[in-house]
């Protein structure tokens, strides 16, 4: 497989933010109440994961570390967890020798997906290839390995965080009040000038066109921000901002239809 210059990117910087994501992970290993996303959103709050996942194949595309394969796999799933990253596999395989929960971890892009047609029964993405693969590439690639009528759950940052985002000249400074950049045309943000990955986002309606293109029927989409004070253990993560405005997505489809040519 030839890499994108995104994909070799995107791995470079996750390599070295690897290390901070060990004690998170170990938390994360050892819990089976999951929170969710830069504000640890409960579980109880959201409800993303099926509370029993006995029989179903299930994937994590993008896992890093892990903790979200080790979630589906405590509810009786078998579970398999991909990622591009060497040293986020090398946390989760360690922590899966530690927990015994029987997690398969694969080095992989989501973009190409090493399954054949039709193998899972339920798929999700926090943060991983939702938000850092192409999505005119892992989206397709999810309605292949999945079998109809299977779910489809992922989490990314919510649009209109994106445009109020910071340029790069501040790294920790919280979101704006102002719009920063423009929503028509979002789809690949690089930050050049600091850790040099790339982002995805779309626009909700191309979204919604590309997953139907794709055979899935939308079930839910959560909109949601932080409570008021909350705290996140990422410095550019502000409560105060996302009390009013949404910060973060999940988007919850199902495949269930003919695929539009």
């Amino acid at each position: 497989m030839t890499l994108e210059e995104h994909q070799e990117s995107n791995r470079k910087a996750w390599q070295e933010f690897a290390e901070s994501y060990v004690e998170p992970a170990e938390i994360g290993w050892q819990s089976n109440n999951p929170r969710w996303g830069i504000w640890q959103t409960p579980e109880t709050q959201l409800n993303l994961l099926p509370d029993n996942l006995t029989g179903m194949k299930c994937l994590e595309i993008g896992c890093g570390a892990g903790y979200v394969s080790s979630w589906m796999a405590r509810r009786g799933g078998q579970v398999t967890g991909i990622d591009p990253t060497p040293k986020q596999l090398e946390t989760a395989r360690r922590l899966e020798r530690e927990h015994g929960l029987g997690v398969e971890l694969i080095e992989a892009f989501g973009e190409e997906l090493p399954f054949p047609d039709s193998t899972f029964d339920f798929a999700i993405s926090e943060y991983g290839a939702s938000l850092w693969a192409d999505p005119y590439r892992w989206i397709p690639e999810a309605a292949r390995v999945l079998k109809n009528g299977a779910q489809l759950v992922f989490m990314t940052s919510h649009p209109l965080a994106v445009c109020c985002e910071p340029d790069e000249g501040d790294l920790d400074a919280p979101h704006s009040e102002k719009l920063i950049r423009p929503y028509l045309g979002l789809y690949k943000l690089k930050w050049e000038h600091s850790s040099n990955e790339t982002e995805f986002h779309l626009p909700h309606g191309e979204l919604i066109e590309l997953l139907r293109n794709n055979g899935f029927i939308i079930e839910r989409l959560l909109e949601f921000g932080a409570p008021k004070n909350a705290e996140s253990r990422y410095s550019w993560a502000n409560s105060e901002w996302a009390s009013k405005w949404p910060s973060e997505e999940v988007w919850c489809v199902r495949l269930g239809k003919e695929r539009n040519s």
